[in-house]
């Protein structure tokens, strides 16, 4: 173990961003290192840096609509180093890339992509003794899932939604460590594929889950439900139920919420949920957390800075518990007052994992997209019974396919709030008519829209990565 650390620890010390070549790395440094050579080295690796696991979601967070700064807010913006969510705040097509560069999302997750390479190349190295399979597969199978992972949420914001077409806007897929190769984008199904690939190999290695103390090495239902979510993507809607199916057979417990003592006082001002990696929510299959850094407020939503967006406050109905599960009332606390959410699976940090109420909401879409409606409907009720109070809560009995689904994408948007799923929803969703939306928002006396299908729903890639890799970058 300690090995191992020392190894990657000063490996860490090396790295620039994930995609650069040429001086990536420091060769004389890495001849006085220790190698890892065991199951146990790089099983340590692997939980070293993905404790806790994280995810990039700073540009799709800020980019979507659950939430809206002040014009005072904006402008103090201006002054500060991370000036560059003014422009995505406003989906500008001009983005200041020297501060963009302040921006963590694409290097974070390609060093992440870093240690998996690593694992992946190390493991194969090694032949398992009787009594070691377990083990192995383990390394194997999280080292996948991890990759895929990162891979999914970067193509979320770096590469264009997915299409079955030679689309050339994909990510850079690096799938070995040495980090001085240099590496051309794929195209978008390459990228989608390749994640997939990963997704479904690590479903095969990985351990069907028993409870556990934390969620963040990943289990099977994680491979299986980031399997489902990429066939959703795909638009392989039978694919994705099925495996949404193995999933939920698995595990399928859901709080409910009618126990969380949501109108007792007492609970309006705490967290509804641990910060405890998962360990006391059931729903919980993988546990990973967005930046803390990615937003300008979102974690206290200070009056003069921030907001709920109202028109996502106002999805809520009476009787729906999850408007007081999640929103804290405004409190004032030091001359400041503010609004917290508060419904995160992560208590205090964003929660960008992957969890069964999810599942449910996948498996219910795809159903009503291919016409099982009354498997779409008894997962729509199963999860509404767990979040909407007894005495208001009523089965919905909707049997026309489109406006089911439009219930169901409306449920979506309400149960996974501030999860970074709202970014890619849209992306997706604004290929179909009936479901586009144009985001718009007024600040600093001008009107900013982003209208369905804008290549502006897809992010810069950094500019050191053009430079370094000589990659094409996205238009806006």
């Amino acid at each position: 173990m300690k090995r191992s650390l020392r190894y990657f620890i000063g490996l860490a010390a090396t790295l620039t961003l994930g995609g650069c070549g040429g001086d990536f790395l420091d060769v004389k440094q890495l001849k006085s290192l220790q190698v890892p050579h065991t199951i146990a080295d790089f099983q340590a690796i692997l939980d070293y840096n993905f404790v806790p696991g994280s995810s990039p979601h700073t540009l799709a967070t800020n980019g979507s609509d659950e939430y809206l700064i002040t014009e005072q807010r904006y402008t103090q913006l201006a002054s500060e180093t991370n000036a560059y969510l003014r422009d995505v705040y406003t989906w500008s097509p001009k983005i200041n890339m020297l501060q963009y560069e302040q921006n963590t999302d694409w290097s974070s997750a390609y060093v992440a992509i870093f240690y998996a390479n690593h694992a992946l190349s190390g493991i194969d190295g090694i032949v398992p003794a009787p009594g070691e399979q377990a083990a192995w597969n383990n390394v194997k199978g999280t080292a996948h899932f991890f990759r895929a992972f990162q891979y999914y949420n970067l193509a979320q914001q770096f590469a264009f939604p997915y299409d079955k077409t030679d689309n050339p806007n994909g990510l850079p897929l690096r799938l070995e460590p040495d980090v001085t190769m240099k590496i051309k984008r794929s195209t978008v199904h390459q990228t989608y594929q390749q994640i997939l690939d990963d997704a479904l190999k690590a479903a095969e290695l990985l351990p069907s889950d028993n409870k556990r103390t934390n969620y963040i090495r990943p289990g099977k239902v994680a491979a299986l439900a980031l399997a489902a979510k990429i066939y959703l993507h795909m638009g392989e809607y039978a694919k994705a139920a099925e495996y949404a199916d193995r999933c939920l057979a698995i595990r399928g417990d859901l709080i409910d919420f009618n126990t969380l003592g949501a109108d007792d006082p007492v609970n309006f001002y705490e967290y509804a949920f641990a910060a405890d990696y998962g360990a006391t929510n059931p729903e919980v299959y993988y546990y990973a957390v967005g930046d803390n850094g990615y937003s300008t407020a979102l974690y206290s939503l200070f009056k003069d800075r921030s907001a709920f967006n109202p028109d996502l406050l106002d999805l809520y109905e009476p009787g729906d518990i999850r408007s007081k599960v999640y929103f804290r009332p405004y409190i004032d606390v030091d001359g400041f007052r503010f609004l917290v959410f508060k419904g995160s699976y992560a208590a205090y940090s964003l929660f960008t994992g992957l969890a069964a109420d999810e599942l449910y909401l996948l498996r219910a879409e795809c159903h009503a997209r291919t016409g099982s409606i009354d498997k779409s409907l008894a997962d729509l009720n199963h999860l509404l019974q767990n979040r909407i109070a007894t005495a208001s809560y009523s089965p919905v009995t909707e049997r026309d396919p489109d406006k089911l689904l439009e219930k169901i994408l409306l449920e979506r948007r309400k149960e996974m709030v501030f999860r970074g799923t709202r970014w890619e929803d849209l992306r997706r969703l604004n290929k179909e008519p009936q479901f586009a939306q144009t985001l718009v928002r007024e600040i600093g006396g001008k009107r900013h829209e982003l209208l369905p299908n804008d290549p502006r729903y897809t992010w810069p890639l950094p500019q050191t990565e053009i430079d370094a890799g000589g990659l094409t970058q996205n238009p806006r």
